[in-house]
């Protein structure tokens, strides 16, 4: 069995994640223990409000067992049940949640039994990887790579055949007129997808089952919280879970052990580790406009509403299956073009109108979107450019024969490190 195949067990993530969270507290100790006492009360109950979000996540899938376990281990400092803050959390601060958590791994805690099963466990799934000859996830010449070399390996060796391309056996685009700028004017009257071929085998990619499901989790206005039920956890566990068992990703996670500029890079012990970060990034809650009203994955992948324009929205497979519904209409391409179709680097950028429930007339202006593309090499290659490049700017490259950056924007939170704002592929 290789490590593509391994499914680590749901404690040994879940052991994974309280170490993480004891080292995210850590680090986050000064900046919670710097103000007015009430103020720091309320930072830290909103750091457990998150990492309460992220361990429930995590549970997906334990028994009933575990997690009344761990329910009853942090009932002290926080209410997993209620997320509210336990009877001591206000008085024992930053050390009275370590203490808790650490207590969790040590004695009779929920999860003592497992640390050293999950140390063990994880231990195996790196000597599967490190066994495998050649093992694509880490090339001989890994420590030498730059983010170019990088992108390039991933979209070259590990992407390709998994991704669509232009075809008869991908896609087909009918770009049309140009839209109108200052107006909303309908220039095109057919869709931007002529065709899809429903039957290549990236529809049957566990990434791809798994993100599908995603795409109706999310309320698109901003400054509307998105509620995340049971269903809504578990989906994104078995997104990140698919994810992270593919080459593309294992390959991030090795690279940025070695290259990564962002301070959380060095401390990944595991691919376990890695998912972790991965859901801080991309899948964790955070304030646009009002708490938990957006994340990094709703802004880039699915697409939001601000103040009656469309943000974010730069994934081509969310846009396929929108205007496949009839709630997209496009309106033109807009801005810089892909000038070599032939080529198997396809970007567009477009015009469109979103519809949804109300009456209101709401339109992206442009967006930027990689056609075809795996959802595991689009975040990959930006999560490799956020963590190792330019958080907030633009990181050069060259996609099959176009010149491209990947443009990243932080959004900066209390503690924790910065999330994703914003990350897309545009043409230079």
């Amino acid at each position: 069995m290789t490590w593509a195949q391994q499914v680590v067990s749901v404690e040994t993530k879940l052991v994974s994640f309280v170490q993480y969270a004891i080292a995210k507290l850590d680090a986050a100790k000064e900046s919670l223990e710097d103000e007015d006492p009430e103020d720091n009360y309320q930072e830290l109950c909103t750091f457990t409000y998150g990492m309460s979000s992220h361990l429930k996540a995590n549970a997906t899938g334990a028994s009933a067992e575990l997690k009344g376990a761990l329910t009853t281990g942090l009932l002290s400092v926080w209410n997993l049940a209620t997320d509210q803050p336990g009877p001591d959390l206000r008085d024992g601060g930053v050390p009275g949640l370590h203490a808790a958590l650490q207590a969790l791994l040590e004695g009779d805690g929920a999860l003592a039994s497992h640390a050293e099963g999950a140390a063990k466990a994880e231990e195996e799934h790196a000597a599967a990887a490190d066994s495998e000859a050649a093992h694509a996830a880490k090339p001989d010449n890994l420590s030498e790579m730059s983010i170019q070399d990088a992108v390039t390996y991933m979209w070259d060796e590990l992407d390709k055949g998994n991704r669509l391309e232009w075809g008869a056996d991908g896609f087909s685009l009918d770009l049309q007129s140009k839209g109108s700028y200052n107006a909303n004017s309908d220039r095109c009257p057919d869709p931007l997808f002529t065709t899809v071929n429903g039957d290549h085998h990236f529809w049957k990619s566990r990434v791809t089952r798994a993100f599908i499901s995603l795409l109706d989790n999310y309320t698109r206005e901003t400054g509307t919280a998105d509620k995340v039920g049971q269903t809504e956890k578990r989906e994104m566990s078995e997104f990140l879970d698919a994810l992270c068992s593919t080459p593309v990703i294992r390959f991030v996670f090795e690279f940025l052990r070695v290259h990564g500029k962002d301070p959380r890079c060095k401390k990944l012990r595991s691919v376990t580790d890695f998912q972790n970060l991965l859901f801080d990034l991309w899948m964790a809650p955070y304030r646009r406009y009002r708490a938990n009203d957006s994340s990094g994955f709703e802004h880039v992948f699915v697409g939001e509403e601000k103040r009656g324009a469309i943000t974010g929205f730069h994934n081509w497979l969310q846009f396929y299956l929108e205007e496949k519904k009839g709630k997209i209409n496009y309106l033109g391409w807009s801005g810089k073009q892909d000038r070599d179709w032939s080529d198997d680097c396809n970007i567009v950028s477009v015009k469109f109108q979103w519809d949804d429930n109300d009456s209101e007339v709401e339109v992206k202006p442009i967006s930027t979107i990689l056609c075809g593309s795996t959802i595991e090499f689009e975040i990959g290659a930006l999560t490799l450019c956020f963590l190792g490049g330019e958080q907030d700017g633009d990181n050069p490259l060259r996609l099959g024969n176009e010149n491209v950056k990947v443009t990243c924007h932080s959004q900066r939170v209390s503690h924790g490190g910065n999330k994703i704002g914003t990350a897309f592929f545009e043409l230079r």
